[in-house]
């Protein structure tokens, strides 16, 4: 079995001349006990605020935690099966949060959600406009468009510290009908804009 590597020496550990203030405290209070004929305890002066033979720590069981964390918090729903996960997962992954038909329901891993009544109150809808007459401004000012925001046709929300917007949208003055726009709302109501962009699949599948 081959020895362990040497550890890099500490500061007053290397060879030479050093001084006193180089010592870590504990080294200092030996060196004057030893002048006084006296030794020093550092562990015995300083005892660790917990003892490493306590078991009263809680025995958790990882694989009951992470089973929580697929069960859903919301009144009435069930938990859903591994299937309706691994869509719920592939459709976030291939549309970037913008499309999913299968929801497992809010539970506290379900990181992006469908608003289904969120178009119910008009100034929602108001809201989501104006941030996607932003987004467009954006895109026109890249690309040379004159596109502007007709109607707000679903959205997806998510994020933790502020609100992340998945909306997909009709549009006029152009060829696409169908846009996406991930609006990235900050806590000091700042706005971004990673994702602009037509909808891949068009109007299809909405």
């Amino acid at each position: 079995m081959s020895s362990p590597p040497p550890q890099s020496p500490l500061p007053w550990q290397y060879g030479g001349s050093s001084s006193e203030s180089d010592c870590p405290p504990s080294l200092k209070k030996q060196k004057v006990d030893e002048e006084d004929g006296e030794s020093s305890d550092c562990e015995s002066e300083q005892p660790l605020p917990y003892s490493l033979s306590d078991t009263s720590l809680p025995d958790w069981d990882i694989d009951e935690a992470i089973e929580d964390l697929y069960c859903p918090v919301g009144p009435g729903e069930k938990k859903a099966d591994k299937a309706v996960w691994d869509r719920y997962f592939q459709q976030i992954r291939e549309s970037e949060g913008f499309d999913i038909k299968d929801y497992p329901g809010s539970c506290p891993i379900t990181s992006i959600y469908p608003m289904t009544n969120y178009l119910d109150t008009p100034a929602n809808v108001e809201m989501l406009k104006g941030h996607c007459a932003k987004a467009l401004e954006q895109y026109n000012t890249d690309n040379g468009t004159k596109y502007e925001v007709d109607r707000i046709l679903k959205v997806n929300e998510g994020g933790c510290q502020g609100f992340i917007f998945y909306i997909t949208f009709s549009v006029k003055n152009g060829d696409n009908e169908y846009f996406q726009a991930k609006v990235v709302e900050h806590l000091n109501k700042s706005l971004e804009f990673p994702i602009v962009r037509p909808r891949v699949k068009g109007g299809l599948d909405i």
